[in-house]
């Protein structure tokens, strides 16, 4: 997910004011989307890439979140078992982490 991300992940949720204002909230944090496509962008006037640019396609994107999976089994961060469950998961990318299908 950080190798090939979808949005900017963040470890941390902040309180609304008067809700112990500044305090962290839990430690897991939200995700905010990329823009699917680069018109999504400039409409939102996001300056983040769009996955529609960062990824050729769904192939690409699988094969990069498989090549980061095996590079952490080689770094020993990963066990070799979870490769094919990481690679599984970039397959069904879209559902329901976003609404946008690539090519």
């Amino acid at each position: 997910m950080v190798a090939a991300p979808l949005g900017t992940y963040t470890g941390w949720n902040t309180r609304a004011p008067g809700q112990g204002h500044g305090a962290p909230h839990e430690f897991s944090g939200p995700t905010f989307p990329f823009a699917a496509t680069e018109d999504e962008r400039l409409i939102t006037g996001d300056p983040r890439p769009s996955i529609q640019k960062r990824y050729r396609d769904s192939t690409d994107y699988v094969a990069r979140i498989r090549a980061a999976a095996e590079e952490l089994v080689a770094r020993r961060l990963l066990l070799e078992e979870d490769l094919e469950r990481a690679t599984s998961a970039a397959a069904d990318w879209s559902a329901p982490r976003h609404r946008f299908e690539l090519p």
